[in-house]
């Protein structure tokens, strides 16, 4: 924990207009017409410094693919596409039994750790009726494998922990000698409210046991998807959780400030401090400078803001 004394509080503040880092990404036969939206995304630098974005396109004929898109420098706009970069393979356990057979793959995350890169993703439901997170590793940040878990009875499968709930929008981040995941999902046989759950791991591969870190609230209620995209990060002294209500115009993303990871409001809005015009927000930082990214205009592609503390 930090020293309270030390820390300095800090309120996240939107800097200047946004710009496009996508456009709209091109499925070919896999398109309704213009039907399809892009949603949770990742975004991160590959070690030949080419900076990356992959995005969870959904109402695809198919369901719910990964689109990819790349460029040189962070803030250029309308990065060049690169295509579908990741579809279901339910060979590995991804998006068993889902409805009216549809592909479920979303909500991508891509954290660089000493052993190289690591992309946890939503693969939706499972054989035990709760939705899973999954695992590809990747040397240099640019080509991705899934990850075979040797420790689960049927082998090959991508996943690396099961629920509670619809478990999805994995983020990871580094905190002492651990890491910790966070996403949201919902307590074991209840569609709400959503919650932000934590776990935590020494390897990146084997997980704890779930918590709930935070939910509920006046700002953002307690429906099935009130707490959607969890983002985590640290400044000077605490830990910020960015978490999305509202994905459409006008869009809401709730910032909570806590010395504790692990507690960010349970139940209540005593850690609340802003609400920005946000969804699914990624938030990078290159030479001391915030990014953070939104989908609000969810046919038009994802927009970067520059993100600043006062």
């Amino acid at each position: 924990m930090t020293n309270p004394i030390s820390a300095v509080p800090r309120l996240p503040v939107l800097g200047g207009e946004p710009w496009y880092i996508t456009g709209y990404p091109d499925l070919g036969k896999l398109a309704y017409g213009a039907d399809h939206e892009v949603v949770d995304h990742a975004i991160w630098q590959s070690y030949d410094h080419k900076w990356h974005v992959w995005a969870c396109v959904r109402g695809t004929r198919v369901g719910r693919l990964l689109y990819g898109w790349q460029s040189d420098r962070l803030e250029d706009t309308f990065w060049e596409p690169v295509g579908i970069t990741l579809r279901v393979d339910r060979g590995r356990g991804e998006s068993i039994n889902d409805w009216s057979g549809e592909e479920w793959i979303q909500s991508p995350f891509v954290i660089r750790h000493l052993r190289g890169y690591s992309m946890f993703y939503g693969g939706h439901n499972t054989e035990q009726g709760e939705c899973q997170i999954c695992l590809a590793t990747s040397a240099d940040g640019s080509h991705f494998q899934r990850y075979e878990n040797p420790d689960l009875p049927i082998k090959g499968y991508s996943r690396v922990f099961v629920g509670p709930g619809e478990a999805r929008d994995p983020m990871v981040l580094h905190v002492g000698s651990q890491w910790i995941c966070y996403y949201c999902g919902h307590d074991t046989g209840q569609r709400r409210p959503c919650k932000v759950f934590a776990r935590t791991s020494d390897d990146l591969l084997h997980w704890s046991q779930s918590r709930a870190v935070s939910w509920g609230g006046f700002a953002s209620g307690t429906g099935f998807w009130s707490t959607e995209c969890p983002f985590v990060v640290y400044r000077e002294g605490y830990y910020y959780l960015f978490r999305t209500s509202e994905y459409t115009a006008p869009a809401r993303t709730h910032v909570f400030r806590s010395q504790d990871p692990f507690d960010f409001g349970l139940g209540n809005d005593s850690k609340l401090i802003t609400t920005l015009r946000l969804a699914a927000p990624e938030i990078v930082q290159v030479d001391g400078q915030d990014y953070v990214s939104t989908v609000e205009d969810l046919k038009g592609g994802i927009q970067l803001f520059k993100l600043n503390w006062v």
